[in-house]
């Protein structure tokens, strides 16, 4: 950091004049113990874009929520304005310039939000926020979603020789050299089920066929025997496999998701970790990280609901006859039959399918197997050759992402207690690992809601003060909730009336905003209630 804040104050110092130099190095000192500023404080950079941005440290931006000015759409009579270019190419050049700049101040798991609008030129249309899309993907920029604004009170148009607009994009992008990892959050912008509920009982599942793909060798199948249920309200199947051995299994409740998520507990500094890009933030610690999990259901105290009578064989027993003829677009090919889940449940019926009970983080893994494999002294060829593996047991060890997505891999749980014989490591991940339970597979919406699409239909938002293009508070809160963590820093590099700092603020993050026009300096006082410093960049 102390470096880090060197470089940044020598920049200081070579670009900017003398009388500013003084307030410039006041605010980084609130990036001496940091790389962030106060908890939901409002930092405010008046000046030229690239020259406020190469103030900013190193990898301090969670999320980037902007709409720079559109071309030729207002003139701010300022020499270093963007948006009055000669040519729509020169226009989109520069804002390229722009955002390659920033991400030398993202951090690996930020996302950008960008809204432009479209621009008319002798009547036809310039798709220039498609163009500079394009641009950006050349200059390693990766393009998740061009999400549809729809505007419903948009300004009525006269026009009879073409459809009015009544929409603009909103990109959403990630660098791509962390298009595999990076943060991103729907939970709160879920659309919620109407009262949906799996009304089937768990009697219902007597019969039912069940599928174990957690083996090395391939699928296993079986049937359900019996049904119990513990003091505690768990609901537990006996299975018959094709291998002619029976198990206990746990039954997910039918209205859960299909694997449990799981906090995290930092054994060394305390710190509790609810999502995989926290993990990031806490390599400082040595402590390994150890999961909360709930108790294991009483299998010793269940009481039987029903049972298969007389006792089937395993030739006797078939998929639930809750199946009919399919006839969709697949028809003819069975590699591709249920390719849809209405399609898997018109063929197969509903049937349970037995698989880790818990959503584990791969990266925390690997680095507690990596840890022990160091201790023993022993290779992963040395580990695969113990097991009867070839270039199996590397992959439990990686962490990478390549171009062709994770290159790590989870022991399966019969690996897992191979590999604990020969690595002799502790039980603190054993349960994580190795639980298992049935879930049903069938049509259903997701617990949490559905996903909210890429078509947000959200008002225009008029500003009493005299700023003419104000984004909605509702969709900078919606990008802030799906892009930045809690207590996170959003950057806005052209502020206009503040919105995305109010905004920031009332969601609990920090904000530090761009503009290049002093007149708007004052909105955004009136707007923003917890501005830190104010900077005039020169």
């Amino acid at each position: 950091m102390k470096k880090n804040y060197e470089e940044i104050k020598e920049r200081i110092v070579t670009t900017s004049e003398t009388t500013c130099i003084r307030e410039q190095l006041s605010f980084l000192e609130t990036y001496r113990s940091s790389h962030t500023v106060k908890e939901k404080d409002v930092a405010i950079y008046i000046g030229d874009v690239n020259k406020a941005i190469h103030l900013l440290p190193e990898g301090i931006i969670d999320c980037v929520i902007t709409s720079p000015p559109y071309w030729k759409q207002r003139n701010y009579r300022n020499p270093q304005q963007i948006g009055q270019e000669s040519s729509y190419f020169e226009y989109i050049k520069r804002l390229v310039s722009v955002f390659n700049e920033m991400k030398r101040i993202l951090k690996p798991t930020a996302t950008l939000f960008l809204n432009i609008g479209y621009k008319y030129q002798n009547k036809e249309l310039l798709l220039i926020p498609e163009l500079l899309a394009v641009e950006l993907q050349k200059n390693g920029w990766t393009l998740l979603n061009k999400i549809i604004w729809f505007k419903p009170n948009a300004m009525p148009s006269s026009l009879e020789s073409r459809f009015s607009n009544v929409y603009e994009p909103v990109f959403l992008f990630v660098k791509k050299e962390n298009k595999h990892h990076y943060y991103l959050s729907l939970d709160k912008l879920r659309v919620k089920a109407n009262n949906f509920t799996n009304k089937k009982s768990p009697e219902d599942i007597l019969g039912f066929k069940v599928e174990n793909s957690l083996f090395k060798e391939g699928k296993m199948e079986g049937n359900v025997l019996k049904v119990f249920k513990t003091p505690k309200g768990n609901i537990l199947a006996e299975i018959l496999w094709e291998n002619g051995k029976t198990t206990i299994e746990v039954v997910q409740d039918f209205d859960k998701e299909s694997q449990l998520s799981v906090d995290l507990v930092c054994q060394s500094c305390g710190k509790s970790i609810t999502h995989e890009i926290d993990i990031n933030t806490h390599y400082t610690c040595k402590g390994f990280l150890k999961p909360i999990l709930p108790s294991t259901p009483e299998f010793d105290e269940r009481v039987e609901l029903k049972s298969l009578l007389p006792f089937p064989s395993i030739d006797s027993l078939s998929w639930p006859t809750k199946q009919r003829n399919y006839k969709g677009k697949y028809k003819l090919s069975p590699d591709n039959r249920g390719a849809s889940p209405g399609a898997r449940k018109s063929l197969f019926g509903e049937y349970l399918v037995l698989q880790r009970r818990y959503k584990i983080f791969q990266g925390v893994i690997a680095d507690y197997l990596r840890f022990w494999r160091k201790k023993r002294g022993i290779t992963t060829k040395e580990i695969d050759k113990l097991l009867g593996y070839k270039d199996t047991a590397g992959h439990w060890f990686r962490k990478d992402t390549g171009s062709w997505g994770r290159g790590g891999s989870i022991p399966l749980p019969d690996d897992w207690f191979r590999l604990k014989e020969i690595l002799k490591f502790d039980s603190l991940y054993d349960r994580w690992v190795t639980e298992t339970h049935l879930v049903l597979q069938t049509v259903k919406p997701h617990p949490k809601g559905k996903n909210p699409g890429d078509v947000w239909n959200i008002k225009l938002q008029p500003l009493s003060e005299a700023h003419f293009a104000t984004f909605p508070e509702e969709l900078v809160k919606k990008c802030i909730e799906a892009g930045c963590p809690e207590e996170g820093v959003i950057l806005d590099p052209f502020a206009g009336s503040g919105t995305v700092g109010k905004v920031a603020y009332d969601l609990g993050r920090n904000a530090i905003l761009i503009e290049l026009v002093p007149e708007y300096l004052n909105i955004i006082k009136n707007r923003c209630p917890n501005i830190k410093e104010i900077i005039h960049v020169k």
